[in-house]
């Protein structure tokens, strides 16, 4: 049952405790350009405005000021989006308040409104949402993290699969 962090910020864990399911990670990548994948899964999607419930996993971070990159950035529908009604997704960022909460940067700054009927089976796009091509600040925090939000309109997801891959540069420090 014992659990602790090592330097690396890994968990190391002992006895018959279990990790946390996690819906993504950073991959080890070679160069500037850095890489986030996460699982958007369609029955999870929160409503709009709900702010602590946006944010699509806390483990799954980037650093304040880096430059997500629009070019190399995809979002690929593994399983297709359904609804109810006409839902819509949206994609967007998050600041790490450093103290459990989160303040909306822009809720829809990676993509905006992408309709259930266009998550289709191996739909594949770049994200061309107002943060992509730039680098957003955390507002509250510049030493704190950015993490990915999402959200839907209109109506909820009933099923669906995608996969975010945000490749993005870390801003340069000396």
């Amino acid at each position: 049952m014992t659990v602790w962090v090592n330097n690396d910020g890994l968990e190391v864990r002992f006895g018959s405790s279990k990790a946390d399911l996690r819906l993504g990670g950073r991959l080890s990548t070679f160069g500037a350009m850095q890489e986030l994948r996460v699982k958007i899964l369609g029955t999870s999607v929160p409503a709009q405005g709900t702010v602590i419930a946006n944010v699509l996993d806390k483990k799954v971070t980037f650093p304040s000021n880096s430059y997500l990159d629009a070019v190399t950035t995809q979002l690929y529908v593994d399983t297709a989006f359904t609804s109810g009604g006409s839902a819509t997704l949206d994609i967007g960022t998050m600041g790490d308040d450093g103290d459990g909460t989160y303040t909306v940067i822009d809720d829809d700054g990676i993509d905006a409104a992408i309709a259930v009927a266009t998550l289709a089976l191996d739909f594949d796009v770049v994200p061309n949402g107002a943060q992509m091509g730039t680098s957003p600040v955390n507002g509250v925090s510049a030493a704190q993290p950015i993490a990915i939000a999402y959200g839907f309109n209109a109506a909820a997801f009933t099923a669906g699969a995608a996969t975010l891959i945000l490749k993005y540069r870390p801003p340069v420090t000396s």
